[in-house]
């Protein structure tokens, strides 16, 4: 236990990593509602971790509690505009409210990041069935197949031509970025990222790209960003299979009643 400041109460330090496994066993087993106080916890501590906005959406969508999710679903797609998980419990948040013109669009967006994903498909069909529309694959949906199966080179070409076309979508530069960091294109990359990350500075992939090839002046500024957002690199790992450059086993100081919810939930596990 770490002596108490003055005027403060004592803590005990804990290995985040141990909360992250606690919950996922929590979400694996349809047990949200035990995942929920612990995702709390690490919150209080860490208020722009990624990876547990992403667990707690997790947690949304099995309790189907959607207009719980809305705010970190937005935060989490200022810092990835394109997780699918985000984009899909905004979907069905405005589903519940009878909007299905913005569920189309939210399933729509969804469904270019994740063309595969099974959940999404039914959501955008069940919404197009009302207008008697079909299910299409499209230009950024092509481009993500692209983009997961590693052909950086045609990527970027869609991608180039969909920023063109539509200036303003923070997931298209997102993954033309991605695409051309991948392809070796460093010089257009580190541009690209530093560009992002001055109009959009929570955008984690910027900062995972500048830190990678930037300078020193580019590594001093990713530093704190992904220090916040990702301090042991389990997001980029996850969604970009790169581990940013300041990722280190992260430790979080708690209350010790905090500490004690997790010695239970471990011994439980």
């Amino acid at each position: 236990m770490t002596p108490p400041r003055f005027g403060q109460p004592p803590t005990v330090g804990t290995q985040l990593s141990h909360w992250n496994d606690v919950i996922d066993g929590h979400l694996a087993a349809s047990r949200p509602e035990a995942a929920v106080p612990l995702i709390r916890v690490i919150l209080k501590t860490l208020p722009r971790h990624l990876p547990t906005y992403f667990r707690f959406l997790q947690a949304v969508w099995l309790l189907r509690r959607w207009h719980e999710g809305r705010d970190w679903a937005l935060r989490l797609l200022g810092a990835d505009p394109g997780s699918e998980l985000a984009w899909a419990v905004l979907a069905r948040g405005a589903e519940s409210d009878g909007n299905l013109t913005r569920a189309q669009r939210y399933w729509t967006l969804a469904l270019e990041n994740a063309p595969y994903n099974r959940p999404i498909r039914q959501g955008l069909s069940r919404t197009l069935l009302r207008q008697k529309r079909p299910l299409m694959l499209t230009r950024p949906a092509l481009a993500t197949l692209y983009r997961m199966g590693g052909r950086w080179d045609r990527a970027i070409r869609v991608y180039t031509k969909l920023t063109e076309e539509e200036p303003g979508r923070l997931d298209y530069q997102s993954s033309l970025l991605e695409a051309a960091w991948h392809d070796g294109r460093t010089e257009e990359a580190l541009h690209l990222a530093r560009l992002l990350v001055s109009l959009n500075p929570n955008l984690l992939l910027g900062w995972i790209v500048s830190a990678r090839i930037g300078d020193e002046d580019d590594r001093a500024l990713a530093r704190a960003p992904l220090e916040a957002m990702d301090p042991d690199g389990e997001y980029a790992i996850t969604r970009f299979a790169d581990k940013n450059a300041f990722a280190f086993p992260t430790e979080i100081s708690v209350s010790p009643e905090d500490a004690a919810l997790l010695k239970a939930a471990r011994t439980s596990a």
